[in-house]
């Protein structure tokens, strides 16, 4: 299954749990999702400057439970954490570095250490440097230029956001890391600029060690979020199960075929 379809059936279960795929004109909301190696975003547009602007690719249709969506659904290959984590430090996929450190002002200035990424391991450490947070955010923007398209009815649709947007905000204490909760995407950023201690980048415990991406991996999503449209006051519920029912995208993949085996026997 590739990632669009991860994340339309994504969409699915969610939308399926809150009960807005059993009557017809009920108010859906959307899905992000950021897995290691890519992120997805879906959701049912109501404007039609929307369906009319969007690039070719990112519209799909969706027959299920006897109605048809005609969904915004994109999943971008490269931006997912674990990829763009990668290319902010300067590696490239598949491709050893041969004993080159990979510095970076989104690392803590005194982190001198080994990740390991697609069974290859890079020799990492951070960067001595004034105003990191804007130099970790710049390069951060870098990455991102032009791979994302942005739409501005995002604003309008409630959303909810799974997995390392769940780790991190629960990392940082924005919500219950068992029952998750909702959080504005401006927290990512404030987050980010507290992990920056001036004059060093470092954990919310003051613990570079611990985790020394928790800087990088705060802007990476802060900015991730606003090149895809979402103003800083813009709210997100994170949660792993509604009404005890995890918010896998398999069960919305079960429903699709479940629902395409019975359209082709009629």
């Amino acid at each position: 299954m590739n990632g669009t379809d991860e994340g339309i059936s994504a969409w699915i279960t969610v939308n399926f749990l809150i009960g807005s795929l059993k009557t017809a004109g009920s108010n859906s909301v959307g899905m992000l999702d950021l897995g290691g190696g890519s992120t997805q975003i879906t959701f049912l547009p109501r404007v039609q400057g929307t369906l009319q602007t969007s690039p070719p690719g990112y519209l799909t249709s969706l027959q299920i439970f006897n109605r048809t969506y005609k969904l915004y659904s994109y999943s971008y290959l490269g931006l997912g954490l674990m990829s763009a984590r990668l290319a902010i430090l300067g590696g490239v996929e598949g491709k050893p570095e041969d004993g080159k450190e990979l510095v970076s002002p989104c690392l803590s200035p005194s982190f001198k250490g080994e990740w390991e990424h697609a069974e290859i391991t890079y020799r990492i450490s951070g960067q001595k440097a004034v105003n990191l947070y804007q130099l970790c955010a710049s390069r951060v923007s870098e990455i991102l230029q032009n791979k994302v398209h942005r739409t501005e009815e995002v604003k309008d649709v409630d959303f909810y956001a799974f997995s390392y947007y769940y780790d991190l905000a629960a990392n940082v204490g924005f919500i219950d890391a068992e029952k998750g909760g909702s959080l504005v995407v401006g927290d990512f950023e404030i987050a980010a600029k507290y992990a920056v201690s001036p004059p060093v980048c470092r954990t919310v415990e003051n613990q570079p060690q611990s985790n020394p991406f928790l800087c990088m991996d705060l802007t990476y999503i802060s900015l991730l979020l606003q090149e895809f449209g979402f103003p800083g006051n813009k709210v997100l519920k994170l949660t792993r199960k509604i009404d005890s029912v995890e918010t896998s995208w398999a069960l919305g993949a079960i429903f699709h075929y479940i629902d395409s085996l019975n359209t082709q026997k009629s």
